[in-house]
């Protein structure tokens, strides 16, 4: 998900929290004869409200409104269900003569294999995507609750070391998530 998307799905959900929030609060402060809230619901008159429906101009808004709140959710649902993975990654040792790529899922799969043959780790997960336009490889490793931590990080860094190795022309972001699982009672 884009910096940009992921601000305009905030600020959305936060503009629709301060609405929900207002909703439930009005008819509480109506009950204890806030004076604020019943100016609001007197500015409310119904009869005025109940007219705009047979204002010649009613229907061009309605319709205006309509195509461009149907166009605001299209785009809203596309742009937060479009799969951001990449799999093919092209390698900076391209040239004239030809270009290489790299598979990237069966590379990081063959990482997380060899991530968990560590002592202590219990599985691996990974996943290929872009994370804010950068090709990123994140590794979700859950590890047993008697795993010292320090152990873990040096075998994981030392696995990113190995990667950057065996891989120097590549050119993505890698991150690692470590978790350790329950500890079980005796």
């Amino acid at each position: 998900m884009s910096r940009a998307l992921a601000t305009v799905d905030r600020l959305l959900f936060f503009l629709l929290g301060v609405v929900l929030v207002v909703l439930g609060l009005w008819p509480i402060l109506m009950h204890f004869d806030v004076s604020f809230a019943n100016q609001a619901a007197e500015w409310v008159n119904h009869d005025v409200w109940g007219s705009l429906s047979e204002q010649s101009w009613w229907v061009y808004v309605l319709a205006g409104t309509a195509v461009v709140a149907f166009i605001l959710g299209l785009w809203i649902i596309v742009a937060n269900s479009r799969p951001h993975r990449f799999n093919k990654l092209t390698s900076s040792a391209s040239n004239d003569e030809g270009q290489v790529t790299m598979s990237m899922n069966p590379i990081a799969g063959g990482i997380a294999s060899a991530l968990e043959n560590l002592d202590g780790v219990e599985t691996v997960d990974r996943r290929v995507t872009y994370d804010r336009k950068r090709p990123t490889i994140a590794y979700t490793v859950i590890s047993s609750a008697e795993t010292p931590l320090a152990d873990l990080r040096a075998e994981i860094e030392q696995c990113e070391s190995d990667i950057r190795l065996a891989f120097p022309e590549m050119d993505v972001d890698t991150t690692y998530k470590l978790h350790y699982s329950k500890l079980k009672a005796r």
